[in-house]
């Protein structure tokens, strides 16, 4: 990382890494300041970021980002009813959720201490040594993560099959679904309504940026 910056500035930052382990500058904007969103970008860029995510209901492509699914929840009284699918082991979801989201919009790096965290369960689509998709659950709140898939972007019926097979651990009642960077299309499809959603947009930060 460079020079410490506008503390200021770096204050409306929160900086991760993406799962591929890219330096990663994410903030949530209510309007599109293209005078702040260059100061930020500044800022990111010269504390070490190399990619900018905002979430923000404007358009920014004007600021020179691109736009990309953002964060939705969802939610339904109930979801059609299926077979509930395995659930993982630890040092199976551990080996898993490092590869689940390389690529997807709005993903950071996983934190061990929150993937093992006790509420939390993880299903699985494929077989022992074979697992081609990962969901996580959280059944006291009724709450299910999108899914994740180590080999690429999972087709629609891999999403379905593994949100069904999540909520089948869950019992008949409401469920809740959060999502970063997919499209809406198949959660709709099984009876899910968008209840919040931000949109999301990136820029790559180059040389320049940082003022140099």
């Amino acid at each position: 990382m460079s020079g410490a910056g506008d503390s200021g500035l770096a204050d409306r930052l929160v900086f991760a890494r993406t799962p591929a382990g890219e330096p990663v500058a994410q903030c949530e904007l209510a309007a599109a300041d293209l005078g702040l969103l260059a100061a930020l970008a500044r800022e990111a860029a010269a504390r070490g970021a190399v990619v900018f995510w905002v979430y923000c209901a404007a358009d920014l492509r004007g600021a020179g980002f691109m736009p990309r699914q953002g964060y939705r929840r969802l939610v339904a009284s109930a979801l059609p009813p299926a077979d509930p699918l395995p659930l993982l082991d630890t040092p199976t979801v551990l080996d898993l959720l490092p590869r689940a989201f390389i690529g997807q919009w709005g993903h950071n790096l996983f934190d061990a201490a929150w993937a093992t965290s006790p509420e939390a369960r993880y299903v699985g689509l494929g077989q022992p040594g074979r697992w081609t998709g990962l969901c996580r659950i959280e059944p006291e709140c009724r709450h299910i993560d999108g899914p994740g898939f180590p080999g690429g972007p999972g087709s629609p019926d891999a999403v379905r099959r593994l949100v069904l097979g999540a909520a089948a651990h869950l019992g008949a009642g409401p469920v809740t679904v959060e999502t970063w960077g997919e499209p809406a299309d198949v959660y709709l499809g099984l009876g899910l309504a968008i209840a919040e959603e931000c949109g999301g947009w990136e820029r790559a930060l180059g040389r320049g940026d940082d003022g140099r």
